[in-house]
């Protein structure tokens, strides 16, 4: 008997949405439909990854069905339970079951009964592949107590990167960095904790010195995570909350401005190119991501944004990298602020490839229009470009093209996973809703600030000799 017949026997109608997550895993859906577990990674979360559709999804709860939720690796908005699991891949994964004018729900519904009809055997076979996804251990809690944290020394890592001291001790950055000293015992041939260097204090170690950035989570003064850098070195302390903390710098009495950047090494380049150029006001906040972004970061940051003293015409500027990535943190970012006024969901729709549905409910239907009309604007003047360049090679402004799929019952985007469509995109929502009169783009000529400093202080060493 499958365990669609037993649920069937207990619920005739209609099998309740509760029970169906509890009887159907995610790892086990997905295992079943060509994702392949990744041993090698996730050291606290189970990942899984289906090469054909350049998906890769890490699970929470693994040993727990009914509290199980996904995320899509470097996509934070394609995550929850496995109903946004198959939503978000109807049109992919679960593409024999999207059929066309039925409800969405109904849809996704066939995906879980198929699944349940299944040979018990297979279903047997994909459970032992869960069982080998137990999380692995808890996640260390955070305490400053476990390093040994020391003023910034003078000498440091951020010298090789052009980091002026004056940029370190200037009123955005003084006090906001410090030196954090690693213990390497020799004999054993291994770094050595903290607690048991301060237990041991007459053995001989050989110590290094690095960079460290204290996080915070926008609610606690507490430091609830370290970023650690050096030549060799980039990582967050064990224990580090990377979901919701950010590097902050030091606020000042009325803020005009706040960057969001990728790393605490392109808001320090971005403050001394700024210098460079003869704005030395304190009147900014800087924030670090980490190298990644989260909702829950992006909450942590509106949160210092609305409890800080604001000049009337306060700006945020988005400073991510000047690459896809850094225009898919815009987005990102956006996105997140746009969950009340324009909720986009994002799917899976392929490699390379950008996936958001648009709300189709009446209220959004203004804003809907405007932006697919702007999409139909964008796409032309791709094609007219390739026409007027009278090139036989089409590929290239054919992957610059934001396709458009709509149907009876919902409109889904696929934006290429470049610069020009991902910023044309991201501009344009910033217009519709008129984000744009608080919120800007603003990118590093190169790849980020960190290169356009130093691209900066060589042209200038050039011109002097």
């Amino acid at each position: 008997m499958t365990k669609f017949d037993e649920l069937k026997k207990r619920f005739p109608n209609l099998i309740p949405v509760q029970e169906l997550r509890s009887n159907v895993s995610i790892i086990e859906l997905a295992i079943h439909y060509g994702y392949s577990l990744k041993l090698d990674k996730g050291k606290a979360r189970p990942v899984l990854e289906n090469v054909a559709h350049n998906d890769v999804i890490l699970i929470k709860n693994a040993q727990n069905a009914s509290q199980q939720v996904y995320q899509r690796v470097g996509n934070f908005t394609d995550s929850g339970t496995i109903i946004n699991f198959i939503r978000n891949r109807l049109a992919t994964v679960f593409s024999k079951f999207n059929r066309s004018g039925e409800d969405e729900f109904k849809n996704i519904v066939s995906v879980l009964y198929d699944y349940l009809r299944i040979d018990p055997e297979q279903v047997d076979l994909n459970r032992r592949a869960t069982e080998q996804l137990v999380e692995r251990k808890l996640k260390p809690l955070f305490s400053l107590d476990l390093f040994e944290l020391r003023p910034l020394e003078n000498d440091n890592y951020l010298k090789t990167r052009h980091i002026s001291l004056e940029t370190i001790n200037s009123l955005e950055f003084i006090n906001r960095i410090a030196t954090q000293i690693t213990y390497f015992d020799p004999q054993k041939h291994q770094i050595v904790d903290f607690n048991a260097v301060k237990d041991n204090p007459q053995q001989n170690y050989i110590l290094f010195s690095n960079v460290a950035f204290p996080y915070y989570d926008g609610v606690s003064t507490e430091v609830t995570g370290l970023e650690i850098r050096n030549e060799n070195v980039k990582l967050h302390a064990p224990g580090s909350d990377k979901t919701s903390s950010v590097f902050v710098s030091n606020l000042p009495p009325k803020a005009e401005q706040f960057f969001i950047l990728e790393s605490a090494i392109d808001a320090l380049s971005h403050k001394q190119l700024r210098s460079l150029h003869g704005d030395t006001k304190f009147n900014s906040v800087y924030f670090s991501t980490g190298g990644h972004i989260t909702p829950e970061q992006v909450n942590s940051i509106t949160q210092y944004i609305n409890t800080s003293t604001k000049a009337p015409a306060w700006k945020i500027n988005l400073a991510f990298d000047n690459d896809a990535k850094g225009y898919l943190y815009d987005l990102q970012f956006i996105q997140q602020l746009l969950v009340t006024k324009f909720p986009l969901r994002s799917v899976s729709v392929g490699q390379y490839m950008i996936g958001l549905a648009l709300p189709t409910q009446e209220t959004y239907r203004a804003f809907r229009e405007d932006l697919l009309d702007r999409i139909e604007a964008y796409n032309e003047m791709i094609l007219s470009q390739r026409t007027l360049s009278f090139s036989t090679n089409t590929t290239e402004s054919t992957n610059l093209l934001i396709s458009i799929n709509q149907t009876t019952d919902q409109i889904m985007l696929s934006l290429p996973e470049t610069n020009l469509p991902l910023s044309y995109f991201t501009k344009s929502l910033l217009e519709l809703s008129g984000l744009n009169k608080r919120i800007c783009i603003n990118k590093s000529t190169t790849k980020d600030f960190n290169q356009d400093l130093q691209q900066e202080i060589l042209t200038t060493s050039d011109m002097g000799n």
